[in-house]
């Protein structure tokens, strides 16, 4: 579970996108600030809902319970179904977008005409559609995947990495409490990604 809370805040790919394409770059801190608190709010609305309508029964991933889900209405579930589908298209756009454009920037120098360089970037946009298509159809469990992705990459980019980083850059200039406090999130985002991975690989192998 903890690795699908982490999943859910893993959207640093998109984060030079995003600031690039503000009107007023300067408000980029704001925006941050509420879009995580949205978040957030999102995260515990969707935790409480599930609880509330399968209790000890949800599953880690909320939509994989949405079949046993005490609805009448044929209309609603369609309407949840579509609103799932929306927002994985909107996020697959947004994180396919970084990862094609550096791959096309390394290859770039190497395509000798504008015509090949268009048809080089339709297949590399093609073949990240594919093989996510792909990995999406072989692996067993998605609520595995985005649990061990959340653990390992997740916690590792958004908590392990700014406070080492703050660290090495500002160490001599920081206060005890602020070393304290980066300590504290270098070491515990360790033993969360080391020890949270250790058991949903463990409980992956033992369904």
């Amino acid at each position: 579970v903890l690795g699908l809370v982490a999943y859910c805040f893993g959207g640093h790919a998109v984060v030079p996108t995003i600031y690039n394409s503000m009107a007023q770059p300067r408000e980029y801190e704001r925006m941050i600030g509420y879009s995580y608190a949205l978040v957030m709010t999102c995260c515990i609305l969707v935790a409480v809902s599930g609880y509330y309508m399968f209790g000890n029964q949800v599953s880690d991933q909320v939509t994989l319970s949405l079949e046993r889900a005490p609805i009448d209405a044929e209309s609603a579930m369609q309407a949840l179904t579509w609103l799932m589908v929306i927002t994985s298209l909107s996020k697959f756009t947004l994180y396919l977008f970084p990862l094609a454009l550096g791959v096309e920037e390394i290859i770039a120098p190497y395509v000798p005409t504008d015509q090949v360089m268009e048809l080089s970037f339709m297949i590399i946009k093609f073949a990240l559609i594919a093989s996510s298509l792909l990995v999406g159809i072989c692996l067993p469990s998605f609520a595995f995947l985005c649990s061990v992705i959340g653990l390992i990459c997740t916690v590792t980019i958004s908590v392990i990495f700014p406070a080492a980083a703050h660290l090495k850059l500002f160490g001599p200039q920081l206060k005890d409490w602020e070393k304290c406090v980066d300590y504290l999130f270098v070491l515990g985002g360790s033993a969360v990604a080391i020890f949270g991975t250790v058991a949903t690989v463990g409980s992956f192998n033992n369904h």
